[in-house]
């Protein structure tokens, strides 16, 4: 597949991280889509993938394959599956069946082949339409490295800015609070809370107020010997902390914008910045509401470069 650009890949990682809606997607994004999705996962968004008119044949076959129709097979009947766990499977998996086979889906731009990955001479297909079977038209478009992001050390560059950001930050706190300053970590973190609060209903627009983020980052790198830490990836990068294992990383402006707004009560910024304590990876948080909401992200995945 020729023209899928970087651009094509983040786009694709964000939707799969739930930053991008998935219905935003082109058909050689969606394609891409189908073959990264963690199947073990919710399948929510092929529900209404498969009704859409531009997805490609080999798109909808090889998300056919990717839900283990064969599996079903096993089955004597309808009312068998209905007992099992995986029952939403098997309606997903009828319903792309039932679409394919009355030729639902015209476009043929993307090639999948079932034979290569999913059968063998054991296979059991007794239940599957022979033309479920068989290898799609179009042009092969394999599974593509789309986590291309890695981790590295801020620039002495970034550094400066980062410390811009904190003074600003300071500067902000004190216009609600003269006598704020930034020598306790604790003490700065109940600021950061009382000057959200204080700017929550009223014009902030010349203020930086995600600056704050900044501060409270530096909190948490402070308060847990965290380090300051740079998530890149080829079409842009994000400033965060990181812990020592490099497991776990917090971004700047999300507390901030979640708080600022109201979608999450500001108390949130004292209860992470507590919670991380002694905590190397999401298996040591007693609790964790913070990872689906884009406050604390798991790491362990990407590769560290040194500058």
């Amino acid at each position: 597949m020729k023209l899928f650009t970087k651009n094509n890949k983040n786009r694709v990682l964000k939707a799969l991280e739930g930053e991008l809606s998935y219905q935003k997607l082109t058909a050689p994004e969606l394609h891409q889509f189908v073959q990264h999705w963690n199947y073990d996962d919710v399948i929510e968004p092929f529900k209404w993938i498969i009704k859409q008119k531009y997805l490609d044949k080999g798109t909808a076959l090889c998300l056919y394959w990717m839900l283990q129709p064969d599996y079903f097979c096993n089955f004597k009947n309808e009312d068998e599956i209905k007992e099992d766990l995986n029952y939403h499977n098997y309606q997903l998996i009828k319903e792309i069946e039932e679409k394919y086979v009355s030729g639902f889906y015209t476009a043929a731009n993307f090639s999948f082949d079932p034979n290569e990955e999913f059968l063998d001479l054991n296979a059991n297909v007794k239940c599957i339409p022979s033309v479920m079977l068989v290898k799609s038209a179009g042009d092969v478009f394999e599974k593509q490295d789309i986590d291309f992001a890695f981790l590295r050390k801020p620039t002495e560059k970034e550094l400066k800015s980062i410390n811009t950001k904190i003074n600003n930050a300071i500067k902000i706190i004190q216009i609600s609070n003269p006598d704020f300053i930034y020598d306790q970590t604790d003490e700065a973190v109940e600021a950061i809370i009382e000057s959200v609060e204080y700017w929550k209903e009223k014009d902030f627009n010349q203020l930086k107020i995600k600056n704050l983020s900044y501060l409270w980052l530096d909190c948490v790198r402070r308060k847990h010997n965290w380090d300051w830490i740079i998530w890149d990836w080829e079409t842009g990068n994000n400033i965060g902390v990181t812990n020592a294992s490099k497991e776990l990383t917090c971004l700047a402006d999300t507390i901030i914008n979640h708080t600022i707004d109201g979608f999450q009560n500001s108390s949130i910024i004292a209860d992470l910045y507590k919670d991380l304590s002694g905590v190397n990876s999401f298996f040591d948080l007693k609790k964790d509401p913070y990872s689906g909401i884009g406050l604390l992200f798991s790491t362990d995945h990407l590769k560290f470069r040194e500058q």
